[in-house]
């Protein structure tokens, strides 16, 4: 168990800790008495070069980043093996040109994305992001991001195993994305969902399943762009189940979409792997569309078309969700060519009947018929076409479009485009505001890690070297029901409280505590499962400090004496074996987080916070020095928590380990609550899924069950539903759990082995689920 030989060079760098001025405090000045003086956080401009230490060198300095920064690339070619995290508001990251300065993935081995970000005024320019293993560069809930001249590639061309998302803005407000590049994407090259005021314009768009996609978005102006050679050209789509649901006011203008002919090669499941191979534009369930100004051409399916949410036979379960497309004005176009070779079912069927070439505009005719005002859709609400040249137009009449109604004559479709010809009011167009200025000493986070002991001994946290894990009198040591899996490692947990300070109970979510309380959790391998006694190797020891400005934290990395453990802001990796619980023996590399990785998983509402010491987790029996005790008990008897009511009054999570805990269904929510919804709930990190796994969620459509997959990419294994009841077999959650692809396995960070017990109890879960039929008629 020797650490990674880059983890090595970092942990010395890291130990250089943070910037002043323009070069890096030695060790020394570290853990010396002058680490307590006030750090003057100011902006700098840091440039840096390709080499073997650029991963970790770039990623410190992200972590480290002060708002106002700006981080230079030199030209060159840039190896990376995971992905990189950027917190803070007000950076600029520069390169040379994205055909001179490159961030390569090919060889990425950890983390899905590249650039994770999610500061406000974000700048990203000029350079390129190459073959990441999912997504290339996502940025998450910031305000005024602006993507210039970045291109995102999947250099091998196009393959179902490529990354979902070029540039991914999403729960974003004030975006623009110019003259940029997206090549190879398995679900959309440029996409923006969930987000407020947009513009997209003078970019490119090839050779993705979906070119540019808008998204469950309100206010996005997409212009002079060029959207050639992809599934589907430009789609403006609208998802259930997801926070920001129904977008609106999207104007499509002065663009050129043509000859986008290439084969679907999505993973099965996703919903653009329902988008016919020949889609120019499509505008699904959106309300406020206009499209006008644009050269649409040579798309061999449908150049245009306007449909419901219900024409792909998806299930739906969101009653807050509006499938239909409203107030759709599409005029003063150039439209040309396509329609000779239409793709999928429907095309097929579509040019079997009208016997020609299809129509430049086609429309499933679906609408909302509690809407009808004296037999007729409002025209604000209608499809509205003018001035798109000599075109044809087909109203498909999709809702009765079955084969008995074609045999008995009722399914009409219509190409008299009379009723739908007239003008609806242009659009406003969509105005960005300026970024706004770096706030002084506003990184708070970086005071805190300046502040932060070199050494694990320095906290005072154990006795003697620490290697026995036996805390002083001051630490208490605490335990869970249902644990955060991490690679089958031992988890010590113990938490300090200022002198004289208490923790307030609270029946949901983490407990209160007081400032300057410390969490603090080490991971070990026992060197034999079947025998604890052989004893254990300590890797690392994570600490969460509570100050006046919230929850921080990091990690030490133990030695390999086992006599202390450094600080490591930067992460890395440790090789580890050990003897199963079966008698095999196993290996694996311990992932440590950065501080930034840290933040991924820790956040609600974009705040840090620790995940595990909720009342219900907490209520269970611990050894103590004077006896066993049920815990909050403990703490309650010894003066260390108040407002504690009566144990019989506190809820219990379930451990998903023991049968005699809980049903089954009990125990399989109680591990997804422990292990997903840190992410996975309306504050975290993942609530753009619109997947709710919190134990408290009583609505199974929100944890699951026939939902569809959002930005999943080949994480859908080919399933169309996060949960299908009864059949786990084709369950997106049962693949996930499985999977060993760094694209699909979840959770994404600290989980390299597949944890099989929980597998098995989540398969019986879905498999006893009660099975209903589907809108669709699937069962």
């Amino acid at each position: 168990m020797v650490l990674n030989q880059r983890m090595t060079c970092c942990r010395a760098m890291i130990l250089s800790l943070l910037v002043l001025g323009s070069g890096l405090l030695s060790a020394a000045d570290v853990t010396g008495a002058e680490k307590k003086q006030p750090l003057k956080l100011e902006a700098s401009t840091y440039t840096f070069s390709p080499g073997p230490d650029f991963q970790f060198e770039f990623q410190s300095r992200l972590i480290q980043a002060v708002p106002g920064d700006v981080l230079i690339l030199k030209a060159g070619h840039y190896e990376l093996q995971s992905g990189l995290n950027l917190v803070t508001d007000n950076v600029t990251i520069r390169g040379q040109g994205h055909e001179k300065t490159v961030l390569s993935f090919k060889n990425q081995t950890d983390g899905s994305f590249g650039l994770l970000a999610s500061g406000d005024n974000l700048v990203l320019e000029n350079f390129a992001v190459e073959d990441t293993s999912h997504n290339a560069i996502k940025v998450l809930g910031a305000e005024n991001v602006t993507f210039r001249g970045v291109r995102t590639e999947w250099t091998d061309g196009p393959k179902t195993t490529n990354g979902a998302y070029g540039l991914y803005p999403v729960q974003c407000k004030n975006v623009l994305i110019e003259n940029c590049v997206a090549i190879g994407a398995a679900d959309a090259g440029i996409y923006v969902g969930q987000s407020t005021d947009v513009i997209v314009r003078n970019s490119r768009a090839e050779a993705n399943v979906a070119g540019i996609e808008i998204e469950n978005t309100v206010n996005a102006d997409v212009y002079g762009n060029v959207v050639t050679g992809n599934t589907g050209g430009l789609l403006v789509f609208d998802l259930p189940g997801l926070p920001l649901k129904n977008g609106r006011h999207v104007r499509l203008f002065q663009n050129r979409i043509f000859k986008n002919n290439l084969a679907n090669f999505a993973p099965e499941g996703n919903m653009v792997a329902s988008v016919p191979a020949g889609t120019g534009i499509l505008v699904m369930a959106t309300d406020e569309v206009e499209i006008f100004e644009n050269l649409i051409r040579d798309n061999r399916s449908f150049n245009v078309s306007v449909v419901s949410f219900l024409i792909f036979g998806k299930k739906m379960k969101d009653p807050d969700y509006d499938p239909y497309p409203e107030g759709i004005f599409i005029h003063d176009n150039q439209i040309q060519g396509g329609g000779q070779d239409p793709d999928g079912e429907l095309g097929l069927l579509l040019k079997s009947m009208t016997g020609t070439t299809l129509p430049e505009i086609v429309y499933d005719g679906v609408i909302d018929t509690r809407k009808l005002v004296d037999g007729k859709m409002p025209a604000e609400k209608s499809l509205r076409l003018a001035d798109n040249g000599d075109i044809r137009f087909l109203n498909i009449d999709f809702g009765n479009l079955t084969p008995a109604n074609i045999a008995t004559g009722k399914y009409r479709p219509e190409a008299d485009m009379s009723s739908f010809t007239g003008r609806l009011p242009a659009l406003k167009p969509v105005e960005l505001q300026p970024h706004g200025q770096p706030e002084p000493n506003k990184n708070r986070s970086l005071q805190v890690y300046y502040d932060a002991p070199g050494k694990l001994s320095e906290l005072g946290l154990f006795q003697g070297t620490g290697a026995t894990q036996e805390p002083t009198d001051d630490v208490i040591p605490y335990d869970l029901l249902t644990t955060l899996f991490t690679d089958y490692t031992t988890k010590h947990r113990f938490v300090r409280l200022p002198q004289g300070e208490k923790i307030r109970f609270q029946e949901s979510g983490v407990l209160e505590f007081p400032t300057g309380s410390m969490l603090v959790k080490t991971f070990s391998y026992l060197k034999d499962q079947r025998n604890p006694a052989a004893g254990e190797r300590l890797l690392e020891t994570r600490v969460e400090f509570l100050k006046e400005s919230g929850w921080y934290g990091y990690s030490y990395i133990w030695n390999e004496e086992q006599t202390d453990a450094a600080l490591s802001l930067g992460g890395g990796e440790i090789d580890v074996s050990w003897i199963h619980s079966d008698g095999q023996k196993r290996s694996t590399r311990h992932l440590v987080p950065n501080a930034n990785q840290c933040i991924s998983c820790h956040s609600q509402h974009d705040k840090y916070v620790p995940i595990g010491p909720a009342a219900a987790n907490l209520n269970r029996m611990n050894h103590y020095a004077d006896g066993e005790e049920n815990q909050l008990a403990y703490l309650t008897r010894k003066g260390l928590l108040q407002g504690t009511p009566g144990l019989n009054k506190i809820s219990k999570l379930p451990d998903f380990s023991d049968p005699h805990s809980g049903t089954v269904d009990q125990r399989a929510r109680a591990y997804l609550a422990v292990n997903c919804a840190h992410c996975h709930s309306p504050g975290g990190n993942a609530r753009t899924t619109g997947l709710d796994l919190r134990f408290s969620q009583q609505d199974p459509a929100r944890w699951g069950v026939w939902k569809n997959p959002v930005a999943a990419g080949r994480g859908s294994g080919g399933h169309s539903y996060d949960i299908v009841p009864g059949a786990p077999e084709k369950s997106i959650l049962m693949h996930r759990l499985q999977s060993s692809d760094l694209a699909a396995r979840m959770p994404n960070i600290g989980n390299r082995v597949v944890h099989q017990e929980a597998v098995d109890l989540i398969g019986q879960w879905i498999s006893e689920m009660p099975v209903e039929r589907s809108d669709s008629g699937m069962p």
